[in-house]
């Protein structure tokens, strides 16, 4: 009997926990119930477009430049180191020669434009100043000239009472040292200059007997000493400041930096100062004689000068129509001379 109430019991409080079960689970579905029915969906926001690209930037690297050519094509053709393009009726020469590049353009009219560039072709080259071919005269520079004396008909026989200044042209050196230039351009190949420089004259005596001296009022012959034996050295130096006024034309024949070219003109002359110097022997003594004085040369002179040059080679040939000394102080003797310009710049 007590079993049977304990079964009882047990199947009691089993049936009491299911129901209780039972509730919470009902409880649980009416509560999901309300919130399914709260809940708020929310749709999602628009995505923006995406933002363009930036359009491309052109390169100035190393990147090849493209160039479209419309119309006609262009023919090219090379022949050692010139190169031709044609383009319709455009025509492009290039030529690289030297280290130097020049381009020489022709346009449908036969006009030519021509552009040189010592340098050479440089692609990594910035840009900069283009370079400056203008006039450029050939004055300028270091000369060497052999001297002798003329008369006033261009002779070089000298009269008689001139014999005495008769020259040993071999050793009679002159020196001019052109400072500086000053140009007057009439177009790119010709135009005027002007300068100013220096002249280093030396007339060396043929005869080993006489040098020159003031005797009363003019030049005459100075006999050597009695006794003396011949002169190792007899001859008169001078020097003058000279400023010339000079027209030239050039050729360039292919290079403009070196062309063929013609001068003349006229050259003034300022003197700067005299002397005369002899060397003899005299009793087993060598004498030197060294007179500083003016000789009555002309203070002022003017003369007429003729150059010719082409690439490193220059000619100078220069006449004084002004004597070589003072009216009535001497015989009427004309400077002339011939040179060479060895350095120019």
């Amino acid at each position: 009997m007590t079993t049977n109430m304990s079964i009882k019991k047990t199947f009691g409080t089993l049936m009491i926990l299911g129901m209780i079960t039972g509730i919470q689970a009902n409880m649980i579905n009416v509560s999901g119930q309300d919130v399914e029915q709260n809940v708020v969906v929310t749709p999602d926001a628009p995505v923006p477009p995406e933002a363009p690209l930036p359009p491309d930037t052109p390169s100035f690297g190393n990147e090849m430049d493209t160039t479209k050519v419309l119309g006609d094509r262009p023919e090219v053709k090379k022949n050692g180191d010139t190169t031709r393009i044609r383009l319709g009726k455009k025509g492009i020469t290039i030529v690289e020669k030297d280290g130097k590049t020049i381009v020489d353009i022709q346009d449908e009219n036969n006009q030519d434009t021509t552009v040189e560039n010592d340098e050479g072709w440089n692609p990594n080259a910035k840009p900069g100043k283009k370079k400056d071919h203008s006039f450029e005269p050939h004055w300028a520079g270091l000369e060497l000239t052999l001297n002798n004396f003329v008369t006033s008909s261009f002779s070089f026989n000298l009269p008689s009472e001139a014999s005495f200044l008769e020259l040993n042209t071999g050793k009679s050196i002159g020196v001019r040292l052109n400072l500086f230039e000053y140009s007057i351009p009439m177009g790119r190949f010709n135009g005027l200059y002007t300068g100013l420089g220096f002249e280093f004259n030396s007339y060396y005596f043929s005869s080993d007997s006489n040098n020159i001296t003031k005797s009363n009022g003019r030049i005459v012959a100075k006999m050597k000493p009695a006794g003396a034996s011949a002169y190792s050295k007899n001859k008169l130096k001078d020097t003058y400041l000279n400023i010339p006024l000079m027209y030239e034309i050039q050729f360039p024949l292919g290079n403009t930096k070196h062309p063929l070219y013609f001068a003349a003109g006229v050259i003034g002359g300022l003197k700067l100062g005299s002397r005369t110097k002899e060397y003899y022997k005299l009793n087993g003594e060598t004498r030197h004689e060294i007179v500083k004085d003016d000789f009555y040369l002309s203070p002022i002179r003017l003369g007429y000068q003729a150059r010719i040059g082409f690439r490193h080679l220059h000619l100078v040939a220069t006449y004084y129509s002004t004597p070589l000394f003072v009216s009535g102080k001497g015989p009427e003797v004309h400077p002339f001379d011939l040179g060479l310009m060895i350095l120019n710049w």
